[in-house]
């Protein structure tokens, strides 16, 4: 099965400018969230590990070796649509738009675009692994 590694590095705690809001606003806040993912993905049968390393520079997730902005180029993220007799009725948001995203702070992050990164890094990674299967199998 197709392994997830995620690296949650950080150096500081987000300071956003003031009038500034985030979603996640610590490092502790940050940990708590991706450990609550890593369970859901482990009790779907995903294969993952996760990882907070303190280091120099800024904070960031690392999945697979590319980092969130990395897998997330190029991808086209659709949003959630409701149907049927649900949809004539008005929505009530709570949240910012999910493509509403301050890149300067990891921690801000929605949930939707960080699912869409471990979606698709566990995607590439079970593409890789069926490669290597099937060039296993040619060589026998």
């Amino acid at each position: 099965m197709a392994q997830v590694d995620i690296t949650y590095h950080h150096s500081e705690e987000p300071n956003p400018p003031a009038g500034t809001e985030i979603r996640r606003k610590s490092i502790a806040e940050m940990e708590e969230y991706l450990n609550h993912l890593v369970r859901e993905m482990k009790f779907a049968g995903v294969s993952t590990k996760f990882e907070s390393v303190k280091k120099d520079g800024k904070n960031d997730i690392v999945v697979n070796g590319k980092t969130a902005a990395q897998i997330l180029d190029g991808l086209e993220i659709r949003r959630p649509e409701v149907q049927g007799e649900a949809a004539s009725y008005p929505i009530i948001k709570f949240e910012r738009s999910p493509d509403d995203w301050n890149t300067d702070y990891i921690e801000d992050i929605s949930d939707i675009l960080m699912k869409n990164v471990l979606s698709k890094a566990f995607a590439d990674s079970e593409k890789l692994r069926i490669k290597e299967l099937r060039r296993k199998m040619d060589e026998e």
